[in-house]
């Protein structure tokens, strides 16, 4: 009698505990703040659902300076924001304090053209500059600029020159012009351990696809890793200091939003969370440049519209993607 008790007791200690970690490897929802959490969820499978969430963003600056009145993509070095302007403007860089935004200094980049330069990304040594606008869906010649940090010289004007990427998308087989109506528009890309990411800007059916590429210059064929339902137009990415935090920016119907990206792994970028969050009250503001000045604090700049000024926003993210440190991803390393 006490013999039988004892075998059965013993078995299901040795049965427990394999069951406790096939529950804890199931897949699902591990997000406490989305509508279809499972608490039961030991692996998170991307399928987190949100409620529509919409803020008025701080404003940092009201209006920029009319020299980059079309800033199209921003970093944040050294205590300042760094921006250019889109197609048409000239091959440079300029340096704006978080005060005012005001020009502080310029880099020009002596053999490069601004076709239609869309995006400006770092890592620890290098600035990449996006020349891959793409309006028409018909250009063949997109390319990133990659400039040496030891170019910038405090204060000064400076000059650099840039080593080239060039590239093509592997999916595109149609150059045809198809005005703000192609899915081969880029303005976003964000840089990460040894490869530049790219988030495609898709007028026709308002999605976002990922491509990624070598960082070091050559001539490539970038193909899709992955695509996900932006609903609207990506016009500016960036990665927070610890590599934890995605930041993606853009406009629906001129309605500005931002999608958040954590959770994920490695550089699987929609694999993890995807929270929206809407800027009410800014109808009619083109977003176009995010850089993150450290974890959960980000500015977003805007172009100049016909209703709106170039200006800076900022904004704190940290009561949608809680704690996700403060250690250097790799790229920062």
């Amino acid at each position: 009698m006490y013999i039988v008790k004892y075998v059965l007791w013993v078995s299901v200690i040795v049965i427990l505990p394999g069951l406790s970690g096939i529950r804890a490897q199931s897949p699902g929802c591990t997000d406490p703040q989305a509508l279809n959490y499972s608490p039961a969820a030991g692996v998170n499978d991307g399928s987190c659902l949100y409620p529509p969430v919409s803020l008025m963003p701080a404003t940092l600056v009201r209006s920029l300076p009319a020299t980059v009145k079309e800033t199209s993509g921003l970093i944040f070095l050294d205590g300042f924001l760094w921006t250019h302007n889109d197609s048409g403007g000239e091959p440079v860089l300029y340096k704006l304090d978080t005060l005012r935004g005001k020009v502080r200094a310029t880099l020009t980049i002596t053999n490069a053209r601004n076709v239609d330069w869309e995006e400006i990304t770092q890592d620890q040594d290098y600035i990449y500059i996006g020349d891959f606008g793409n309006n028409l869906g018909n250009r063949k010649d997109l390319l990133i600029y990659k400039v040496s940090k030891a170019a910038i010289t405090g204060a000064e004007n400076g000059e650099a020159e840039a080593e080239i990427i060039r590239f093509a998308y592997g999916d595109q087989l149609d150059f045809n012009i198809a005005n703000r109506s192609n899915n081969f528009d880029c303005e976003a890309m964000l840089a990460s351990g040894d490869s530049l990411y790219l988030f495609s800007k898709n007028w026709a059916d308002q999605q976002t696809r990922l491509y990624a590429l070598p960082k070091t210059p050559g001539e490539y064929i970038a193909r899709p890793k992955s695509s996900f339902n932006a609903d609207g137009l990506i016009t500016g990415s960036d990665i927070s200091p610890s590599g934890k935090e995605v930041m993606l920016c853009g406009y629906k119907n001129y309605s500005p939003f931002i999608w958040l990206l954590y959770d994920f792994r490695d550089a699987d970028f929609f694999g993890g969370n995807k929270r929206r969050i809407d800027f009410s009250g800014h109808t009619g503001t083109q977003t176009e440049g995010v850089a993150y000045l450290r974890d959960y604090e980000a500015v977003i700049s805007s172009e100049r519209t016909a209703v709106s000024p170039a200006g800076l926003f900022k904004i704190f993210t940290r009561p949608w993607t809680g704690n996700i440190g403060d250690s250097l991803p790799d790229a920062f390393k």
